[in-house]
C-alpha cells in the first residue's frame, strides 16, 4: 500500500512539475510528509510486539506526521494548495490501496476471519 501511495503522489507531482514547478514540489513534499510516517509504521508493525506497542506506534506515527508537516511548512514555505493537495492525495491513495489489497486478497481465497473456515 505504501508503494501505491508513493506512486500516486509521484505521478501527480510529475504532472504538476510540467505545469508549475512550485506546485509539483509542494505536492511531492506534502505527499511525502504522509508517506514517510506510514512507511515507518509499516516497518514497525512487522516486528513481533504486543498490541500496546502497536497502539503506541500509531500515536507516534500521528505525532511524526504532524511534526513533519510543521517542519516542511516552516522550512520550505511550499505553496499551500500543492502541499495540502499532496497530503490529500497520499491519504486518498492509502484508502484506495487498502480496498485494492483487501479485494485482491479476497479474490485469492484468503480467509479474512479465521472463524469463517
Amino acid at each position: 500500500m505504501i508503494a501505491w501511495q508513493v506512486a500516486v503522489v509521484v505521478a501527480l507531482a510529475v504532472v504538476l512539475f510540467i505545469m508549475d514547478i512550485g506546485l509539483g514540489k509542494a505536492l511531492l513534499l506534502g505527499g511525502m510528509t504522509i508517506a514517510v510516517p506510514n512507511l515507518v509504521m509499516a516497518w514497525a508493525s512487522t516486528r513481533r510486539k504486543p498490541g500496546g506497542w502497536l497502539l503506541a506506534h500509531a500515536v507516534l506515527k500521528f505525532v511524526f506526521a504532524t511534526t513533519l508537516m510543521a517542519v516542511a511548512l516552516k522550512s520550505f514555505a511550499p505553496d499551500p494548495l500543492g502541499f495540502f493537495g499532496g497530503v490529500v492525495a497520499a491519504l486518498v491513495a492509502h484508502v484506495i490501496g487498502s480496498f485494492r489489497w483487501q479485494r485482491a486478497s479476497n479474490a485469492a481465497g484468503a480467509v479474512t476471519n479465521p472463524g469463517e473456515q
